[in-house]
């Protein structure tokens, strides 16, 4: 048992090694994986499972980060495990996301067979497109998200990101959203952005497009403040007194308040 303890400590550091290249190997590949190899083959010898599926989780992360998804894979397989190796392959997806290669990154996703698993590693790849900038490609992968809740919630960062280039796209992502409080927080992103560019009849119409009462209440705050910040106050009153329920209109006057302690408490000089 000691022998497998202290074989085990030295595959960790071997991996450790592999996963930050930059404190031993600056620019060699071939060295990472040299090593690499030399770590599986004394992993596989391990007899305590857990010790050994835990180690060669962390070769195949590592594998690839060293640029070797196929090597990771296949270490993957080597996993009995189910519930570990679907963890291993989420591990190496997300891996892949950040390193943007991702079409092998939803490959490594389809392998794995937990419905949970699958969906994190398909929000992780969905996230690194969109960080990337690649929206059209975030909303392609959102699709393959099989729950509703989770597709829901990559699709309303996806439309908030939108709205920053165009409220159209935005809005028509929206229309997928089927979790009702995250299409909510995605209408009240989208109309803050719409106010912030100075559309607030736009903005105002997302807003009682939300289905909460109170959600609703503080996006009208929110449109109202920025309004009252940029010295439009009067433009503001004008809306609020549409507004019929009490629980909006205190909501959007404290914006006001809100604005004018922002000014200084001072209003507009006309």
């Amino acid at each position: 048992m000691r022998t497998t303890i202290v074989s085990a400590l030295s595959i960790c550091q071997f991996v450790m090694l592999a996963l930050y290249p930059q404190t031993a190997f600056p620019a060699d590949h071939s060295a990472e994986k040299q090593v690499l190899r030399e770590a599986e083959r004394e992993a596989v010898t391990i007899a305590n499972e857990y010790i050994r599926e835990n180690t060669l989780h962390d070769i195949a992360v590592a594998e690839t980060n060293a640029q070797d998804p196929k090597k990771a894979l296949e270490i993957a397989s080597k996993i009995i495990r189910q519930d570990d190796r679907d963890l291993t392959l989420l591990d190496i997806a997300e891996a892949q996301a950040r390193s943007h290669q991702v079409q092998a990154a939803i490959h490594t996703a389809s392998r794995i067979v937990d419905a949970t698993d699958r969906t994190a590693a398909l929000e992780a790849i969905a996230l690194s497109q969109l960080d990337a900038g690649d929206q059209a490609g975030a909303l392609q992968t959102a699709k393959l998200i099989p729950a509703a809740i989770n597709r829901s919630g990559i699709l309303m960062h996806i439309a908030i990101a939108q709205a920053q280039g165009s409220a159209k796209d935005a809005i028509e992502t929206v229309k997928d959203i089927e979790d009702p409080l995250r299409r909510n927080v995605a209408l009240h992103g989208i109309a803050l952005t719409q106010t912030r560019d100075g559309d607030i009849p736009g903005a105002l119409a997302l807003a009682s497009d939300i289905g909460s009462e109170l959600s609703r209440a503080r996006a009208y705050r929110e449109i109202a403040a920025i309004q009252t910040q940029r010295g439009e106050m009067g433009n503001a009153r004008i809306w609020i007194d549409t507004l019929t329920s009490p629980v909006e209109k205190s909501s959007a006057l404290l914006g006001v308040a809100s604005g004018l302690l922002d000014r200084g408490g001072n209003p507009p000089r006309h």
